[in-house]
This record gives structure tokens, C-alpha cells and sequence, in this order.
């Protein structure tokens, strides 16, 4: 396949999952590569995907690789496709414009690398690049529809016998949509390009922040149980209809506190991972309750401050006191409080993301702006 083509099927498998005409893909990560053949085998590897402000997050990852031979020095890489949609699509020789602070260090130096423009998989041959220039690049990016060409960060490193730790590091832009908050798309399958095709012992570690509702496709694992989550939180298993459409099932999880963590042995990856954040929820109703159509007020909370905002638009007439009552108690049910009220508990008991927090106390002064704003309405 070539790489025109498993660019498409990639960012189609990303509309699946966004569900908006209007959005901005940024980048991807992607597994270390070689450039040809190898017997070199990946032995453990521990990918950490942290969010570092509210829409980036920082990529480390942790390799150990087997050489079971004598010392040899070859190309590895790391592929980045192009930004497409809503996003900037300048082009720089220096990098992808949404990927930065990239570092390599194997055996404990610091390895240089470049960056080289591409447009099709046998890029390398012979021991040479086929590039395409800046010029041509900014053509196509200025054109409609995903550009064809991608980014390929490269260096020669030099595998001693035995085991070699790699480890690299950057800080990738999130992508963004309508539905989404954030979300970010990493290519796992590229590790069985390795000797072994599989990563022997794999860890993925991804940590996002306090308080966030993440979604995982099911591309790579088959249950939401496979995940432990080191903090509070709770996990659901979400079917991913759209229309008569299959596709992948999503495990949901609600996170308080701490990380998810995914461990395999003898992991062979069949999809890649795709991570999103839900944009917003909407209720509409009289008491409060989830229904489908209109109602007498609504009432929209963002997750796009933390822990979360909420708009709220009551219209002209009455509105009953429990619903006013429900909407002023959201920060505190965010944070996990247990209601002394029964109405109030039960309702917050029937949302996906309530996590009841016994230890929660409730205070105020640590509500955001907007939050405090809310108590006042």
C-alpha cells in the first residue's frame, strides 16, 4: 500500500470517530522504524503520552533494543504525515509545524538527526533519501483535501551487541474537532517493521490531567479491562455506531485522578491508538434528567476549562427548583461529592462520568472563575 493511500484510510478512520464537518488533524506519532531489513529486535518499550497545557501533550518513549550480533550502525526513522483541515499547513524544512523540542538519545549520547520531505513509501534506497523540495510541498498543502507528502525525522545510530536503550521525546499540537475537545492518533503497527514483528514487553502510560473523559478505539485491544487506571475513576464499553456504519467499539473512561495503563507481552498491534476527549454534554429537560428534544431550560457543560465549564440558558417562564438545584451542584458532582439530597444524588448516580469521592469536601474557593460564577445563577 502506498503511503497516499494509507494516509487516506488513516485520516478516514479519524472521521469515523470525530463526527464534525469542521476540525483540524495536527499530526500524528509514530513508532521508531528502519530503514531496510534488520535483525535488530524490540525487546520493551514504554510509551507516556502526558498533556502539558490544554492542547499539547508530551511524547516519551523508552526502547530497548536486541542486537544479536556484532555492533552496526544504520538508519532508523519517524514518520509524521502532514497537518490537514482546520490547521496551519505551512511547510518547514526544519520539522512539522506541530511537533517540537525532538530529541533522540541512545546508550546515554545524544544522537542529531534531520528531517527530510517525502511523498511515497520507497523513499529510501540505496542509501539515500528521495526528497521533495519545500516549494513543492507548499503547493500541495495549499491545495484541498489531505496533502500527499509527510515528514521523516531520521539518524544513523550505531547498535552495540546486545541490548541498547533508545529513548526520544517531543511535544506534539492535539488535534481538535467540533465533537471533540482534543484528540491525538498514534501509529503503533509500525513496530512489527522490526526483526521480531512484535514488541516483546509493551507499556502504554497515557495521563492526560485531573478530571478528563477519554475515549480509546478498540483497534489494539479487545476490552476496556485490558486498561488499569492508577487513580479514581471508572470505565464504560461504548458502541461506535454512525448510521449503518461498523465500526470499532470505544471503551470510555471517566478519570479523576491518575493514569491509564495498557501492558501487553508479545504485543503485535493491529490498529493504532486514537485518544479523544468528549467536546461537550448536552441535557435538555424540565427535572433535570437526559431526554432527547426540547425542554423547558438546557443547560451545556464544556470540558474546556478545568475542571470543566458550564453554560447555562434557562428561558423566560418558571423553572422548577430541583433543576436549578442540579445545575448549581454540577462543580461539586464533578468532583465526585456525595449529596446529602436523594433527588440530587440519584440524578448525578444515573450520569456516565459520576464517580462518587467520599473524601471530597467541597470548597468553593477552589471552583474555577466561571464555576463560582454558576452557584450565583
Amino acid at each position: 500500500m502506498n503511503p497516499k493511500t494509507y494516509l487516506f484510510l488513516f485520516l478516514s478512520f479519524a472521521v469515523l470517530f470525530c463526527r464534525a464537518n469542521d476540525g483540524a488533524f495536527r499530526v500524528n506519532g509514530n513508532q521508531l522504524i528502519p530503514m531496510y531489513e534488520t535483525d535488530i529486535t524490540v525487546k520493551k518499550e514504554i510509551l507516556t503520552i502526558h498533556r502539558v497545557g490544554k492542547m499539547q501533550a508530551q511524547i516519551t518513549v523508552y526502547y530497548e533494543f536486541f542486537n544479536p550480533k556484532q555492533d552496526k550502525t544504520m538508519e532508523v526513522g519517524f514518520e509524521a504525515f502532514s497537518p490537514y483541515g482546520d490547521a496551519d499547513r505551512r511547510v518547514s524544512k526544519s520539522g512539522q509545524p506541530y511537533i517540537s523540542q525532538f530529541t533522540v538519545n541512545l546508550n546515554g549520547a545524544s544522537t542529531p538527526w534531520q528531517v527530510t520531505l517525502v511523498r511515497d513509501k520507497s523513499y529510501y534506497r540505496e542509501g539515500k533519501y528521495r526528497t521533495i523540495s519545500v516549494a513543492e510541498a507548499s503547493k500541495e498543502a495549499d491545495e484541498e483535501g489531505p496533502p500527499d507528502f509527510f515528514y521523516v525525522y531520521h539518524f544513523r545510530a550505531m547498535f552495540r551487541k546486545g541490548v541498547n536503550v533508545l529513548q526520544h521525546t517531543y511535544i506534539v499540537d492535539l488535534s481538535s474537532s467540533i465533537s471533540e475537545k482534543y484528540s491525538l492518533q498514534y501509529v503503533l503497527t509500525a513496530a512489527k517493521r522490526w526483526a521480531n514483528r512484535q514488541i516483546d514487553d509493551f507499556t502504554l502510560q497515557i495521563d492526560m490531567g485531573d478530571y478528563q473523559d477519554l475515549s480509546v478505539a478498540e483497534t489494539f485491544f479487545q476490552h476496556g479491562s485490558e486498561w488499569t487506571m492508577t487513580g479514581l475513576g471508572k470505565q464504560l464499553e461504548l458502541d461506535a455506531e454512525y448510521g449503518d456504519r461498523k465500526e470499532p467499539r470505544v471503551s470510555q473512561f471517566f478519570v479523576h485522578k491518575g493514569m491509564l495503563v495498557f501492558k501487553k507481552m508479545n504485543f503485535k498491534p493491529a490498529g493504532e491508538l486514537y485518544l479523544s476527549s468528549v467536546g461537550a454534554y448536552h441535557y435538555y429537560s424540565q427535572s433535570g434528567d437526559k431526554h432527547q428534544g426540547d425542554g423547558p431550560f438546557k443547560f451545556d457543560y464544556r470540558i474546556d476549562e478545568l475542571p470543566f465549564a458550564v453554560d447555562v440558558d434557562f428561558p423566560t417562564g418558571a423553572v422548577d427548583e430541583l433543576s436549578k438545584k442540579i445545575i448549581r451542584n454540577l462543580p461539586f458532582a464533578r468532583r465526585g461529592y456525595v449529596f446529602k439530597s436523594a433527588e440530587i444524588q440519584a440524578y448525578y448516580e444515573r450520569q456516565p462520568w459520576y464517580i462518587r469521592d467520599p473524601n471530597y469536601v467541597p470548597v468553593v474557593g477552589e471552583l474555577t472563575r466561571r464555576e463560582q460564577e454558576l452557584l450565583k445563577d
